[in-house]
Formats: C-alpha cells, structure tokens, sequence
C-alpha cells in the first residue's frame, strides 16, 4: 500500500494545487481586507502610484504624503512595481494583485517541492511536503494578499533549489542564478537572507573537510557571489532609510523591534509556541509531522543535511528573537520558518513512510486543507466585517464617495490609526488622522487641522461623529458634499491667502 501511495504522490500534490487555487478564487474579488489590511493598503498604494505617477523603481510613494511628493524608502518594491505594469495596462481591479500574488505563491510550492525533491531523492516525500506547505494557515491566508513576504518566499524557494542543483550538476551558471534569486528575495524583505546561513555552513562543511567539490573548486567565485550579495541587499536599505529620513514619511518602518521587556519577551515567545506556530504559522497537522520529524532526527542524525538546516534554524531563531515585538501580532514575519518546518516536514513523512504508516498519511493530507480552509475563511473571508469600513466594501458607495472629491486634490482622511486604509479606497493623496479629536488639538498657535489646510488640504472625509460635531472643525468647513451612510465629505475653507 505505501509503494501505491509514493506513486501516486505526484497526483496528490496536483490535486492539492487545484484545490488550493480553486478555494481561494471563491474570494478572488475580495478587497483589500481582514488581519494586516494596512499592509495591504500600502502595497497596493505604491504599485498603484507606480502604474499613475512615475514608473521609477527607486522612487516608491504612499498616500499619506502630507503636501510631498510622497517618496518614502520601503524594501525594495519588486513586488509592486512589477504588479503596477500590469495595472497600467488592465487598471486596478481587486482581482488582479490577488491572481498576481496567487501565482507567486503557487510558483513557490513548486520550488520547495523541487528543492525537497533534490536534496531527498524521493518525489513522494517531496509532494507530501509542498502539499503540506501549501495549507500552513498563514501561508494559505496571506498566498492571494497584496504581501511582498510571498514573493520573497518563492525566491528564496527557487534559490535554494537552484544553489542544491549547481551542486549535482557542478554548474556555475546554476549557483549565480540562485544567488540572484537570493539577492532580490533579500531586497524584498531582508529577513529572507538568512538562507544565506544554509549555504555558508555547506561551504564551510566542504572547505573544512577539504572535500574535492563543486564548491572547492570555485570557492572564490561563491565567497565574491556571497559578499556581494550580501552588499547589495545592504545598500538598498541604506538608500531606503535616507528617503525616509529625507521625507519625514515612515509608513515602512526598516528597523528591528525588539520586545520592550524581558517579561513582554516571554509572553510573546509563550504564545508563539503554544499557539500562533501550532494553529496559524504551520497548522495542526503539520506541527505533528515537525514533531514527529524533530524526534527521528534527534536520534539520527547522519544526513549531510543535518547541520545545513540547522544552521538555518539558528538564525531563524536569532532574527525571531531580534524582532520580537513583531512576532507579536504580524505572523508574516514567522514565514521564513517555512525554510527549516520544510526540512522537518520531509524527515516526519520520511519516518511515517519507513514505517509504512498509510492511513496516518493520509489522514494528515487530507487534514491540511480543512483544518486550513476551517481556521481562515470564516475569521478573515466569510464573514460580513471585512476589517474595513462598510461604506468601502460596497462599490457603489466608494465610487460615490471618491467621485464626490476633484481629481488631484488634497484630503484629510480618518480616524484611520494605519494613515493609509482610508486614503487608499478613496483613491486621494494627502493627510490622515489617527484618532477623534486628533484634528482639534492645538499645534504651534493654531490646530492640526488648520496646519493641514494651510499645507495644501482642500476636503475633509471623514466617520467619526464627535470630529463632525467639534466646534473648531466646523469653524473650517465650508459646505458638506456628500453623505454615504456614515461618511461625510466636506469642503474646507481655503487656505487665506
């Protein structure tokens, strides 16, 4: 029965594709919406300001731009630039970066398969791991979102694959296009680079034991790849931290979030380990497979790619640590683990294999996509909320709304705490406000407000009753244009001249 299962392993990882595509084009017409809708917003606001305003990969700009020219520093926008040259030909249709960013992260399954499948030699164990890859919750929540961690993903996928493949087949050209693949994951999200640790501890290994290898022979060729990898990822992030500070715009922020205590640190990582990993980031099923996986490798531990993944894990372990706060509450960070769950995944359907353990197999395949599908369409895609005001996810009133405001002018948006939600579905550029009452308070002999319309701001819109009712609020509007449901758009007094 298990020599019937690997040969039909190819098909169940077919299958699991399908399906995968086919349960997420239910809620393809989505909008941007749900857990992290504010990264959303801005990713799609920079593709966008690529498609409208200027096509120029080194000058990416946000919405909340005050009265600038909204160029900010951010990773470096591969991801949105390449999804604003379709936009530019078919416009910004809430289906078109979901299908973009669906087709990466499909792209990606392949490539983990591939890797897994090279350096195991056994399709089946390969197809059983990218199949379970693909219904890790997170992964399958974020796989159709406007996320630049997805391409980074898929890139460091391909890499790795690529970097095992230049091995086997001894070829240069092989190693320098994993090392590209590396070099734009890591541009995309630097994180991504920890990859790099997996090649290091291989080329170490080689070196070392003064094998006669691929690696050996063209060790200066790999040490120069790696170094200027390694600067060039560097480099863009330097230049990205001047933009900010030269713009004063920090909707990205390129910085590491440690945990505020030791104590906070603690509680994060607790419910990292008890929950966010064993529900969200991997998914039930798969956590019994890394379990089952980290008990067979600590007692074998001969495969030469034992301390490859764990040097991998190790810095994982680092930058989790690093970026603590982050790993709080924004789970893509944890999807770089995804590298070293892949290795333990292969090595618990290996055991499960050896052991000819069919129906657990099974069981733990047909698992994945309910207890995924279980966990994140009825919390973040079935439900009424979307995360978003009502008045935007309804097409009618939005078009109302964004066509009751002139092209080109300046708007002051909010209470939108992200700066960016409210500004993106209304299609305008300008200011935002965090929170009710923010407008009203005073700021250098005057008040938020005044400043904003004395900086260029001509239109108020706005949901919050007690800004609308505020006595200094209504001393700047000049007429109310538009009502829907609970958003009004005002008319502001002009700036005096």
């Amino acid at each position: 029965m298990i020599t019937a299962l690997e040969n039909r392993s190819g098909i169940i990882l077919k299958v699991s594709i399908a399906l995968f595509i086919v349960v997420h084009l239910f809620y393809i017409n989505l909008p941007p919406c749900s857990i992290h809708v504010w990264r959303q917003c801005n990713t799609m606001a920079v593709a966008r300001n690529f498609a409208e305003e200027d096509m120029n990969i080194f000058h990416p700009r946000v919405d909340r731009r005050f009265e600038l020219d909204g160029i900010t520093g951010t990773a470096f926008p591969i991801y949105e630039w390449t999804l604003a040259n379709f936009m530019r030909f078919i416009g910004n249709p809430y289906f078109l970066s979901r299908l973009f960013s669906l087709l990466i992260s499909v792209i990606g399954i392949v490539y983990c398969y591939r890797f897994i499948s090279l350096i195991s030699n056994n399709s089946a164990i390969a197809a059983f791991t990218a199949a379970s890859i693909c219904w890790a919750p997170e992964f399958f929540y974020h796989s159709m979102n406007a996320l630049p961690d997805i391409l980074a993903l898929t890139l460091a996928f391909a890499s790795l694959f690529y970097f095992e493949k230049s091995s086997k087949n001894e070829s240069l050209l092989y190693f320098f296009i994993s090392m590209l693949l590396l070099t734009i994951s890591g541009l995309t999200k630097m994180q991504y680079l920890m990859i790099g640790g997996y090649y290091a501890v291989v080329f170490l290994h080689n070196i070392l034991l003064k094998k006669e290898s691929f690696i050996s022979k063209h060790r200066i060729a790999i040490i120069i790849s790696g170094i200027l990898s390694v600067v060039v990822t560097l480099a863009w992030y330097k230049y990205a931290t001047m933009l900010i500070e030269k713009s004063n715009l920090r909707d990205f922020g390129i910085e590491v979030r440690n945990a505020e205590s030791l104590s906070s640190g603690i509680s994060i990582l607790k419910k990292n380990l008890i929950s966010d990993w064993p529900e969200l980031v991997f998914g039930y099923a798969n956590t019994l497979v890394i379990v089952i996986g980290l008990f067979f490798i600590y007692f074998k531990r001969g495969s030469k790619y034992f301390l490859p993944f764990l040097g991998l894990a190790l810095i994982y372990l680092v930058y989790h640590l690093l970026d603590l706060r982050q790993m709080q509450v924004h789970h893509y960070y944890m999807l770089p683990s995804y590298f070293f769950a892949a290795g333990l995944i292969a090595v618990g359907f290996q055991y499960l294999v050896s052991k000819k353990q069919v129906g657990l197999i099974m069981l733990l395949l047909v698992a994945q996509p309910i207890l995924a599908c279980v966990r994140i369409i009825p919390a973040r895609w079935g439900k009424q909320d979307l995360g978003i005001p009502a008045e935007f996810s309804n097409k009618e009133q939005l078009t109302r709304l964004q066509n009751a405001i002139p092209l080109g002018a300046k708007i002051i948006a909010g209470p939108d705490e992200s700066g960016c939600i409210y500004l993106y579905f209304l299609h305008k550029k300008g200011f935002g406000f965090e929170y009710s009452g923010q407008l009203s308070e005073e700021k250098e002999q005057t008040n938020v407000l005044q400043d904003y319309i004395d900086r260029g701001a001509t239109y108020l819109v706005t949901n919050d009753n007690a800004t609308i009712q505020n006595e200094k609020v209504k001393l700047c509007i000049e007429k109310e244009v538009a009502v829907e449901n609970n958003f009004h758009v005002f008319k502001l007094i002009p700036k005096k001249r």
